[in-house]
């Protein structure tokens, strides 16, 4: 452990765009060699699926030193136009006169047909077809976002797709962080775990100001914290072994992936060299299902663990820079960082003695369950994450591989290296005048009184109230969910409604907050069990889409061999089972917000359990918006009131950093529900996902779709 090198000179970093001018880029899906170690290696067999750009240092490498994509660096306001081009091969067709799929991801993954076709999460899903690359936090036109229905599939696919797709992306937005993967339909999270990553840095003036305040650029490090399960020669890696199959092989001990070895940048809990000097540290979460607590220690210190948490300034996440600072509370402090999200963390070692702390390490709090035979997925802090000082001082954590992700070795300065001030007051007072500078967008503005962000036109109007559920089946029952006359599903998003059916109706369902969604001038608020209905809960239709659109009565995510099991083999067209339509004459309505508007969102992770949710334990879900940026304005927490009912009651979590900064995507844990206030930006119109990003829960149908309309 931490004998590999952190990757990052020899990732592909590439700067693009001139200003005026459009910048244009090829990025090819290969199949390739890569290393998951600096061990020399003699496998000639391919490992990896990667983004592999045109003219790069190690386009014709015959192993990659890595299988993260290219670090792509952009200014702010210069176009980027992209040409995703898929080199991947199909596999035989499954039966004669079937059509062919696309080739399988080289890391030992479950065979849909075979492993999971007693599985009623898994049984109506479609092989993959393609790669679909979405710029994960972009603002982007619709046909640039990445449709999962709509891949770059293989050469000669019999769908009649095109093997490339060119994407462009304006780069109109703040200065950020984002990432870019796969997204394809009912394959996202085992081509991802294959390697398709990579990361996207739009750059502006702040930058320049924050790398002339800590020293120079060559002080970012990325960091692309990753789970992983290798063979015993870390030759390959397994996704197979990290879902685990109940016994029956006809349900899940837990469909979502964990895996044994944390990566950083590709390579198995690295090294890094650092000095007395100030780091930013850029870091995203690009796991499948694996929530991280990260605190930094040195572990080494003669008289005992000592916590240096406080050496670590929160600056930024997903959206961008924060407009204040934050510096984190206490030296045992740790910060979660879930599915999806970023970070943008300075930390400050020029203080620091090489001779006295030779290293330290940053490591992962949130492995309380690592224990059990069957590890859970993040829930609560209170459930999941350890009590860092009483027991990393110990054997069980230090010992414990899932708590480890990197080692920062501190050599001294080097004779050419420039002595970094440290950040002090004054220091803090630049930083902070860095930030305000770039608080504002045209979505939402610093009030520098209240110490929140707020609508950037006060006046505007909240234009809906939306009420969103992630709902999880605690009570695990084998009937059909309210009103969608479908089996229960593990996970589910549901879209509420005002109900039309009389309270008590099975069609039901009471949830004690009052998301006033006749009444956008009115915020929700916790309230006795109020009635809702179901609006929708399918990313496909639930009705034949022939007429007389006659209600099916199994699960509304059929399949494609299904949906034409009368006809001999798949069609030449690609065909999902029907898109759901906006449809509000029936009572199946979808989102519509309009461009330039701001809505509430109220979204509830919650069990299936009433009267009394507070008794179950949902898992956590880092919830997605695409296109959006948005705030969090309010969080409650489900407890049990005085009559032993559920009740939401106002919690705060400080290192949420709630009503501060902006997001793509919010942690969401066990019974918790959030505020959020959304802005749909002008000029972009059509369809966009939302979803869990636990990768695993979106393919199984944890995902749905708004669609937005012109003025």
């Amino acid at each position: 452990m931490f004998d590999e090198k952190l990757p990052v000179t020899s990732l592909d970093i590439v700067s693009t765009g001139v200003s005026g001018a459009w910048g244009q880029m090829t990025i090819r899906v290969e199949s390739r060699i890569v290393k998951f170690t600096d061990r020399p290696s003699d496998s000639k067999a391919q490992n990896a699926w990667c983004y592999v750009r045109e003219d790069s240092a190690h386009e014709h490498d015959a192993v990659l030193p890595t299988y993260l994509g290219p670090i792509i660096n952009v200014r702010r306001g210069e176009p980027l136009q992209i040409a995703w081009v898929n080199t991947l091969h199909s596999m035989p067709a499954m039966a004669q006169g079937e059509a062919r799929m696309q080739e399988m991801p080289p890391v030992d993954s479950y065979d849909m047909a075979v492993d999971f076709k007693d599985i009623p999460q898994f049984n109506s899903m479609n092989y993959s077809i393609g790669v679909v690359t979405h710029l994960h936090g972009g603002k982007v036109m619709p046909e640039s976002d990445g449709w999962p229905l709509s891949p770059a599939s293989f050469d000669s696919n019999p769908f009649r797709f095109s093997a490339h797709r060119t994407y462009t992306y304006p780069n109109d937005q703040r200065a950020a962080m984002l990432w870019f993967h796969d997204h394809g339909m009912d394959n996202t999270a085992p081509q991802v775990y294959a390697g398709l990553a990579g990361l996207y840095f739009i750059r502006d003036v702040s930058d320049d100001d924050i790398f002339q305040l800590i020293g120079d650029e060559t002080q970012e490090i990325p960091l692309v914290i990753q789970d992983r399960i290798f063979d015993a020669d870390m030759m390959r890696m397994s996704y197979k072994s990290g879902i685990l199959l109940a016994s029956d092989k006809k349900s899940f001990d837990r469909p979502e992936f964990l895996g044994d070895t944390i990566v950083v940048n590709g390579r198995p809990w690295p090294y890094a060299h650092v000095h007395p000097m100030i780091y930013r540290l850029r870091i995203l979460n690009g796991s499948n299902a694996r929530t991280y607590a990260l605190a930094l220690v040195d572990p080494t210190a003669p008289a005992g663990k000592v916590w240096h948490g406080d050496r670590l300034t929160v600056i930024g996440n997903d959206a961008g820079l924060f407009a204040v600072a934050e510096k984190l509370p206490s030296p045992d402090a740790y910060i979660l960082l879930a599915p999806g999200e970023r970070l943008d963390v300075l930390m400050d070692l020029t203080d620091i003695d090489p001779s006295a702390i030779g290293e330290l390490r940053l490591v992962n709090l949130a492995v309380a369950g690592t224990s059990d035979p069957i590890e859970p997925i993040f829930q609560t802090d209170a459930i999941s994450v350890v009590s860092a000082p009483a027991v990393y001082k110990g054997d069980a954590l230090e010992n414990e591989p899932r708590a480890q992700i990197m080692k920062f070795e501190v050599k001294p300065l080097h004779e050419h290296m420039k002595a970094t001030a440290p950040l002090d007051a004054k220091a803090m007072a630049t930083l902070g005048g860095i930030l305000l500078r770039n608080a504002d967008d045209e979505s939402f503005r610093w009030n520098d009184s209240t110490k929140k962000l707020e609508k950037a036109e006060a006046w505007a109007p909240i234009r809906r109230n939306r009420f969103v559920l992630l709902m999880n089946n605690t009570a695990e029952q084998t009937g059909n969910s309210p009103q969608t006359n479908a089996p229960w599903r593990d996970t589910q998003i549901w879209e509420l409604t005002t109900p039309t059916a009389s309270s008590g109706s099975p069609k039901v369902f009471k949830v004690p907050f009052d998301a006033h969604l006749g009444s956008p001038s009115t915020r929700g608020a916790p309230s006795v069990g109020v009635d809702y209905q179901i609006a929708r809960a399918f990313f496909f239709e639930p009705e034949d889409p022939k007429p007389p659109y006659a209600r099916r009565t199994t699960d509304p995510l059929w399949g494609l061999a299904t949906e034409n099991s009368a006809q001999p083999g798949f069609p030449a067209v690609y065909q999902y089972p029907h898109l759901y339509h906006h449809n509000p004459a029936a009572g199946r309505p979808i989102f519509r917000p309009i461009e330039g508007t701001y809505e509430r969102w109220y979204v509830a992770n919650i069990g299936n359990d009433q009267p009394t949710s507070a008794d179950s334990t949902p898992d956590m879900h880092p919830f997605h918006m695409h296109l959006v940026n948005f705030v969090v304005t309010a969080r409650y927490v489900l407890k049990k009131d005085s009559t032993g009912n559920s009740a939401f009651v106002p919690q705060s979590r400080p290192l949420d950093f709630d009503g501060k900064v902006r997001h793509d995507t919010v942690r969401i844990q066990a019974n918790e529900l959030v505020e959020l206030l959304v802005h749909f930006p002008k000029g972009y119109n059509g369809r966009y996902p939302y979803h869990c990003h636990l990768v695993e829960h979106e393919d199984m149908g944890m995902m749905l779709t708004f669609d937005v309309q012109g003025v």
